[in-house]
């Protein structure tokens, strides 16, 4: 079951829906107990919708940094200093197994191991995104141990610098698994990168 914090999107809409039959039944009875329902229904909706603007889950900040980080690895030699903010010191980034995939080699040939800014440095302006899109995201954030996940599918379409080497990820996608640390609360960073197998769902 998810929270309401996490996505209030059906209790919105549900919201919504009911306050719309109201003013429907108003327009149908011309009785005015229909327009206090529907104003009422309004008033919960739009108290919902406030605080879930206002109120950020530890999920939900686990998620922003993730696509934060994603942006910034697009970017190439632009956005290095901008990644290697959202790692922490001790970042390691591991080989796999299934060194099939263009982005895989990148990640298990030539970063697989620590990840200090110099490495990033290096390696990134290899690699130059089209573009890069992150779906199916599933975040899960521990309050109390301060330690994090993330697994999502990585869709991306680009060329390294050899000449003629283009690469892109197979219309299934990418799997990868990010564990990531809260460093001071409400700030969440990626300890561990893990470049997956292909998506088969």
């Amino acid at each position: 079951m998810e929270y309401v914090t996490e996505d209030p999107t059906y209790l919105a809409a549900g919201l919504g829906a009911l306050a719309l039959i109201f003013l429907v039944m108003l327009k149908v009875t011309q009785q005015g107990k229909y327009l206090i329902y529907a104003g009422v229904a309004l008033v919960v909706l739009a108290l919902l919708l406030g605080f879930e603007r206002l109120w950020v889950t530890n999920n939900e900040r686990v998620e922003d940094t993730v696509y934060a980080l994603a942006r910034a690895v697009s970017n190439g030699e632009a956005g290095t200093n901008e990644a290697a903010g959202y790692l922490t010191p001790d970042c390691v980034l591991e080989a796999s197994p299934d060194r099939g995939d263009p982005l895989v080699r990148f990640v298990s040939g030539r970063l697989a191991g620590p990840l200090p800014p110099e490495r990033l440095r290096q390696a990134l302006p290899n690699y130059k995104f089209d573009y890069l899109r992150i779906t199916r995201m599933r975040a899960n954030a521990g309050t109390l141990s301060g330690l994090g996940t993330a697994e999502f599918i990585v869709h991306a379409m680009g060329q390294q610098n050899e000449p003629f080497a283009t690469f892109a990820t197979p219309p299934a996608g990418m799997g990868w698994s990010f564990g990531l640390r809260e460093v001071s609360p409400g700030v969440w960073k990626v300890a561990r990168i893990t470049p997956g197998r292909r998506s088969r769902d």
